[in-house]
């Protein structure tokens, strides 16, 4: 496909004068669709472009994976915030139920989700109806 370079009007191939707006066509100065090539500025960009979100993806799942008791070890504070224990804990259902005061949901203390809790954000619950009354839901993965 042949384009006119004033125009981009699509020419035929014998056309030496577009008839859209009448620029005189020679042979070399045609644009062909097909045969267009990115300039190194664009690659270079796009280059720029890909490294950048590599680095901040590197570094946000640093961030992100990194471990809240050394964040804590870090710090120069010898307090350490209690685990916040709910409900009544001489109930005879032996199960316990854990929860981040920063999350919605509650789980059962072997799921993932549960162990990934800092301690100073801890909330465990003695029953399930005690999680769901603070406004808690079940996990979806441990189903508790």
């Amino acid at each position: 496909m042949v384009k006119c370079p004033e125009c981009g009007e699509v020419l035929a191939e014998d056309d030496v004068i577009c008839p859209t707006c009448g620029k005189r066509i020679s042979k070399g100065e045609t644009k062909d669709a097909s045969s267009k090539k990115p300039s190194s500025n664009m690659i270079i960009a796009v280059i720029a472009v890909v490294v950048i979100i590599a680095v901040v993806g590197v570094v946000a799942s640093g961030m992100l994976s990194g471990d809240a008791s050394t964040a804590n070890d870090t710090k120069q504070n010898d307090t350490v915030n209690p685990i916040v224990e709910k409900g009544d804990s001489s109930a005879s259902n032996a199960t316990e139920y854990w929860a981040s005061a920063k999350a919605e949901k509650f789980h059962l203390p072997t799921c993932e989700w549960a162990e990934k809790i800092s301690d100073d954000n801890k909330i465990i619950y003695h029953s399930r109806d005690d999680a769901i009354e603070d406004g808690k839901v079940p996990c979806g993965a441990c189903n508790p």
